[in-house]
């Protein structure tokens, strides 16, 4: 709830540090941006020659991969389309006839398959061996989920940016959810993307850009590719991790305000669940990883003031504004409280002038507030049990090289807990590259 208002004061030193031409006028505009997230204006297509190819890796593709690839063919006259299969069973015959499909759907489509499954990241790692490979390598790599839908002007939207800043690595799109009306679940996560979305553009200004370039659907320059070289297989979150290593080249990342998607989201808690444990946990091997820690910077600022807050929370229920904490002391904790719900539910009610697809139950879902606050609870419990199974397998690693049966079944006993609610460092994804 705190990131924009701490990117104020990021606007304020950077504004400190500038030139002095127009110092006011330069301080106000810069600080703004970090309050209400910049509308930069639709520019004509810059015609310059560049060649596009679009990466997919897909498992058990579906009739939205089979409309994604005809889309991306039928808008982009040049563009070419590389699917890959990360070996879908032969046993699918609707995945099978649709992979069969494609290959004869044009000659710019061109279809592998992985030898065996590798998932999202090495998938796309076999398509780039592949294609770094060749003697003319496209200028602009994308990665698309393969359940993604897009409009007439999101690729050459993307394309743009890359060839009008020549600072920047990686572009992402906007996400929005395809299937938002499916239920009340699905109805909170597409309220939550017009906050992902905001909360991107507002970090434009901060360093080098926002913390994710996030794989629904991103477009890199070639260069800044060829230098990370490659995704990290089997990470968790590996779009947050090639981000890190690409910023740490120097390059900047932005998202494209006009460029739309939209993806599935997941429609049971169980299934959405299972995705923000594999967020918040990857998320905590990348921040504690990095090389760079302005590639990280905003996850630095939410995960300490996250702990600020909580740690204050503890302190008040432990002693009652008694002791340890001063009555007055309390009081202003409850009024700086209060007086953050009040910003950020207003902050909330402000952004629905940017969701075009809003209806009357997503503003009474906004309004009431209790629905998001209930979701924001569950999205809280997912990060506090990623904080401890961090912690727990820090130490478990330790604990494991002691000789000792005692301890090898004990920490079998807490694998199998963790496991059960959804922790574990052999999250596998077979069946979705989300």
């Amino acid at each position: 709830m705190f990131g924009w208002e701490i990117r104020i004061l990021f606007a304020i030193k950077e504004h400190t540090v500038s030139t002095f031409a127009s110092p006011l006028q330069d301080f106000f505009s810069n600080a703004r941006t970090f309050v209400v997230p910049a509308r930069t204006p639709v520019t004509v297509s810059r015609k310059k020659a560049k060649r596009v190819v679009a990466i997919i890796p897909t498992y058990g593709p579906g009739t939205i991969t089979r409309e994604l690839v005809k889309d991306l063919l039928s808008y982009n006259p040049t563009l070419l389309v590389w699917v890959v299969d990360d070996s879908t069973p032969h046993t699918n015959v609707t995945s099978m006839a649709i992979l069969t499909e494609l290959r004869s759907m044009d000659s710019r489509v061109k279809v592998l398959r992985t030898p065996a499954n590798k998932l999202k990241a090495g998938a796309l790692n076999f398509a780039l061996g592949r294609l770094f490979a060749e003697a003319h390598i496209p200028d602009i790599i994308m990665t698309l989920d393969d359940d993604v839908v897009i409009t007439k002007t999101t690729i050459d939207r993307m394309v743009e940016d890359l060839v009008i800043h020549p600072t920047l690595g990686a572009v992402c799109s906007q996400c929005h959810v395809l299937n938002k009306n499916s239920n009340l679940l699905t109805r909170l996560q597409g309220l939550e993307y017009v906050g992902f979305n905001a909360t991107r553009l507002a970090d434009e200004g901060l360093l080098q850009g926002p913390l994710v370039m996030h794989g629904m659907l991103a477009a890199f320059r070639r260069e800044a590719l060829q230098g990370a070289p490659l995704f990290k297989a089997r990470h968790l979150i590996e779009d947050y991790e090639i981000t890190t290593r690409i910023k740490a080249q120097g390059w900047s990342v932005k998202l494209v305000p006009h460029a739309l998607a939209w993806t599935v989201v997941p429609e049971g808690l169980g299934s959405l669940w299972r995705q923000r444990t594999r967020w918040t946990y990857g998320g905590l091997h990348v921040l504690a990883r990095a090389s760079s820690f302005t590639a990280v910077i905003q996850d630095v600022i939410g995960h300490t003031l996250f702990f600020l807050t909580a740690a204050l929370v503890v302190a008040l229920l432990l002693t009652g504004g008694d002791a340890l904490v001063p009555p007055i002391v309390a009081r202003v904790i409850v009024l700086l409280s209060l007086t953050q719900l009040i910003a950020w539910y207003s902050f909330q009610l402000w952004l629905m002038r940017f969701y075009d697809k809003k209806d009357a139950l997503d503003w009474l879902l906004r309004i009431t507030i209790l629905p998001e606050f209930i979701y924001s609870y569950f999205l809280t419990a997912a990060l506090l049990g990623s904080y401890m199974f961090y912690v727990y397998r820090s130490l478990a690693r330790k604990l494991g090289r002691i000789p000792s049966s005692l301890v090898r079944s004990v920490l079998r006993g807490c694998d199998y807990v963790f496991k059960q609610i959804g922790y574990s460092d052999g999250w596998e994804r077979r069946t979705a590259h989300d």
